[in-house]
């Protein structure tokens, strides 16, 4: 291969040798960066020599060798013995093979003096028959000794037939240094410098090895990451080479990186030590801070930086590529590595660098920190939680736990551990909770801290903890920081609502009617911010807006603030705000999009992690599945286990109402009753009975319909319709619709009708699917079958819009859409009577036992005897199933036997089938 960009050294080199091989000595000192080519130029230049019969004599210097003296002598003796040249040397070599650093007594000096004597006489000699080239490579790692023979020797040469070529990074260490200083002052002494090659020479040396048209493509890109090192060059090549795919790059692999390991080993032990300074630290390191931390001068810093970057390592204080850095900090042993952190973090701390800074060296040391570490740790902690950087902050802080003795400085970092774990890991919120407590007790806490505390406890389900805690803290309601006076607030009602008492009102004080609580909830909302604000005063807020039905300000709210959570990686927000959307999808009669919402609330946040909280979600992914005709999916989330202290939270009332929607969808009349009358003890006892947000009257009424108990629906829906926020547009609707169902069929018109406009104002698609599902079947009762079927038709638009699968399967009752187990019922329609058809036709369409006896002028008796033979023929156990059955001659035979109501309704039409799940 050609000497690329070396070719003029080779010949100065060839000249210095013309010259000395007249009789006229001659020096040449090579020099250049680890791995830069200089001992191929050097052994090019003896093989000219050697061609012109010179006798060559060389030596390779190394640090292993560099403590043993005449280690390099010896080398250029056994040359000179290899080539059977007649010279009386052997004494020499056994004057002295011991180790060098021996006692410097005035014997010894004399013994040395003499043997430099002896060996430059020697080579002299043997120079006076033939010319003599002593090529001496690595010199910088020679031992001492033979670095004075080789000054002794180039001052003895001007008028001999030598030249003395001498190779290596000569400067790099302090005796070196002085050699070089001897050397060049000296008038026959030539300095030969071997630079990076250019990018033209990296292109050339490519060329070698790869297409022409290639290696001008990767020259530029190549020499970017070599910094010219040939070294590094070929491998590069190597690696591109072994890279799969025929569109050859410049990648960096596992020979490029050895090859920057192998400059660092072979050279100066002190490149390497700074080395791993420039991989510990990072392009910030000034000068004066790797000075610092290697202990070396100014000058002899600024030498050994200069050399890494002659190897091609670095641009600056940067390294070319990050897999050098990352290698050069996995060559380096731990604790080494972790004593570089440890000086780099105090020496960064004295010169004022950033906190970044200081922290990134204290987190990679894992030990424990110097006890100055603690506080800066827990400053820096907090900076990075303001830019998103909660992993970091966690880092920071458990490191800060581990390095400080402190109490009062341990409680301030646990709290500060438990806001970023709100942020990132809500789960690892509760292993702090216990230690907390006792600061707490303690009085190490602030009141902000102390107000973070009992919020978390009550999350955990630990109230009465949660409850010392908040007394601690006294009445702040007057104190002259207004947030810190409305945290208070906020979280007394967040205790509440965690753990309500027996009467107590959950309205906060002061409270003007819904208008000054929406009032209040967007005042909060406005001055909110992702991570910064209380999260439980943010989630009441939203709710707020929910049942007074301003789902679209909630909903905007909700997309803002999950942007911010977003974008910063705020795990409890994040799965907050899906709950809250989930909750604002269910109110639109969104299900798909309720379901996406809860799921994403749980998968976002553990189980563990939401607390007592976590009924909420369940709640809302229940009622989610239940709409859409998943009921196998709803019991597997109403089977998950709950936190026990759930059941003294309102967010049981709430999971118990979705749970007994789902056993009312699963003709489980009684499990639902059990739970719609519990839900309403609690809410009623607990000061929370809201009938938007919890309008269990309304689901308990049309259980009661169709039980055939319409009085009690008729005064379950009128407290409904009674209480605060029942006149809102939603719960209103809701409640006429279920108060529609206890009448009979000319009484429900009207207030059906009104449910529709309502439901139609507040965006509910589900409920007022069921409202045109029921002016449907009321229209079929009177005999409108031209209404009743548009009606149907809007019914079922709606029911596959929303993705009401309950509802729409009533609405289409046809044998591809049966269930598994009523699929084959309708094999048994011919087997039935005229009259068992009859009773049969008029049950499907949700008449009661009492309406269809008087319809027929039969007795309830001769109905349930009908239907129970009706049932057992058809293979079906519920009158749900009978929405699935086809019965048109049935249909007929019931046209000619109505007869009109007479005086008041005695009972209550069914129009609201089982599989209603509002």
């Amino acid at each position: 291969m050609a000497l690329i960009e070396r070719e003029h050294l080779l010949a100065d080199l060839a000249e210095t040798y013309a010259t000395a091989a007249t009789g006229q000595g001659r020096v040449a000192l090579v020099d250049g960066g680890v791995a830069s080519g200089k001992t191929r130029l050097v052994n090019a230049a003896a093989e000219v020599a050697a061609g012109d019969g010179a006798l060559v004599l060389t030596a390779a210097c190394s640090v292993a060798e560099s403590g043993i003296r005449m280690a390099a002598l010896g080398q250029l003796f056994h040359s000179l013995r290899a080539q059977a040249v007649a010279a009386d040397y052997l004494p020499l070599l056994r004057r002295d093979d011991g180790p060098s650093g021996g006692p410097d007594t005035p014997a010894r000096r004399q013994d040395e003096a003499q043997l430099l004597e002896d060996v430059c006489q020697v080579l002299l000699d043997v120079a006076a028959e033939r010319t003599l080239v002593v090529v001496v490579d690595d010199v910088q790692f020679a031992d001492s000794l033979s670095l004075r023979a080789l000054l002794y020797l180039q001052r003895r040469i001007r008028f001999a037939r030598v030249l003395l070529v001498l190779s290596g990074c000569v400067g790099a260490r302090p005796e070196s240094a002085a050699f070089r200083a001897e050397l060049t002052r000296q008038p026959h002494c030539r300095h030969l410098r071997l630079r990076p090659l250019s990018p033209d020479g990296v292109g050339r040396l490519l060329a070698e090895r790869i297409r022409p048209e290639v290696a001008r493509r990767l020259a530029a890109p190549a020499h970017a990451v070599s910094g010219g090192n040939p070294m590094l060059v070929h491998a590069l090549v190597d690696d591109s080479l072994a890279a799969p795919g025929d569109d050859l790059g410049p990648t960096v692999g596992e020979s490029f990186v050895q090859a920057a390991l192998a400059c660092l080993h072979r050279s100066d032990p002190r490149l390497l030590e700074v080395a791993r300074v420039l991989a510990v630290v990072g392009p910030s390191a000034s000068a004066e801070l790797v000075a610092g931390m290697v202990e070396l001068g100014a000058g002899t810093t600024r030498q050994v930086l200069g050399a890494i970057t002659d190897a091609g390592l670095t641009r600056g204080h940067s390294y070319h590529h990050p897999a050098v850095r990352a290698a050069v900090l996995d060559d380096c042993p731990p604790r080494t590595r972790s004593a570089l952190r440890s000086r780099a973090a105090r020496l960064l701390h004295e010169q004022g660098a950033s906190l970044a800074e200081v922290t990134a060296q204290l987190v990679g040391i894992g030990d424990p920190a110097e006890p100055w570490a603690a506080p800066v740790l827990l400053a820096a902690a907090e900076e990075a939680v303001s830019r998103g950087a909660v992993p970091h902050a966690v880092d920071c802080l458990e490191l800060a736990l581990r390095s400080s003795d402190d109490d009062g400085e341990r409680a301030a970092v646990r709290a500060a551990l438990v806001r970023a774990h709100w942020r990132g890991d809500p789960e690892a919120v509760a292993r702090h909770l216990s230690p907390l407590l006792e600061a707490g007790r303690a009085g190490l806490l602030d009141d902000t801290d102390t107000l973070l505390l009992a919020r978390s406890l009550a999350w955990q389900g630990r109230h009465a903890h949660a409850l010392e805690m908040l007394g601690r803290v006294g009445d702040l309601a007057a104190h002259p920081d207004p947030d810190l006076g409305a945290e208070h607030l906020a979280t007394r009602e967040w205790l509440r609502h965690c753990r309500p008492l027996a009467g107590a009102d959950h309205t906060a004080p002061g409270d003007t009617g819904q208008a000054g609580a929406v009032d209040r909830a967007e005042e909060v909302l406005q001055r909110a911010r992702a991570g910064d604000s209380l999260l439980v005063a943010v989630w009441q807020s939203l709710r707020v807006l929910i049942h007074a039905d301003r789902l679209d300000h909630a909903d905007d709210w909700c997309e803002k603030l999950a942007e911010e959570a977003e974008s910063y990686q705020i795990t409890s927000w994040r799965a907050v705000l899906a709950d809250v959307r989930a909750a604002v999808a269910l109110c639109r009669g969104d299900l798909v999009a309720a379901e996406r919402h809860a799921r994403a609330a749980l998968d976002t946040m553990s189980p563990a992690a939401w607390g007592v909280a976590v009924g909420s979600p369940l709640a809302h992914l229940a009622l989610a599945c239940t709409m859409t005709g998943q009921l196998a999916r709803a019991e597997a989330v109403l089977r998950q286990p709950t936190p026990a202290a759930m059941r003294q939270s309102l967010f049981w009332p709430q999971y118990l109402r979705a749970r007994g929607v789902y056993y009312d969808a699963a003709d489980r009349r009684h499990a639902a009753l059990a739970d719609f009358q519990t839900t309403g003890q609690l809410a009623v006892g607990w000061g929370a009975d809201d009938p938007s947000a919890l309008p269990w009257r309304v689901d308990l009424a049309r259980l009661y319909v169709r039980m055939d108990r319409p009085e009690r629906a008729r005064k379950l829906v009128t407290e409904h319709l009674a209480l605060p926020g029942g006149d809102a547009p939603r719960a209103r609707g809701m409640g006429l619709r279920a108060l529609a169902a206890a009448y009979a069929p000319k009484q429900r018109q009207v207030m059906l009708r009104e449910a529709m406009d309502l439901l139609h104002a507040s965006g509910d698609r589900h409920e007022l699917a069921h409202v045109f599902a029921d002016l449907s079947q009321t229209g079929h009762a009177l005999g409108e079958f031209g209404r009743a079927k548009m009606m149907g038709a809007h019914a079922l638009q709606l029911a596959e819009g929303c993705h009401a699968e309950l509802l729409r399967r009533r609405l289409t009752p046809s044998h591809d859409t049966l269930d598994p187990q009523v699929a084959g019922a309708a094999d048994g329609l011919a087997t039935l009577t005229d009259a068992e058809r009859r009773v049969v036709n008029l049950a499907a369409r949700g008449h009661t036992n009492r309406e269809i006896g008087d319809r027929l002028f039969i007795t309830v008796s001769t109905v349930e005897q009908h239907l129970t033979r009706a049932y057992r023929k058809l293979k079906i156990s519920t009158r749900t199933e009978l929405v699935h059955i086809d019965t048109p001659k049935g249909a007929r035979g019931a046209r000619r036997h109505r007869v009109a109501p007479v005086g008041p309704p005695s009972g209550a039409m069914e129009t609201t089938m089982r599989t209603d799940t509002t």
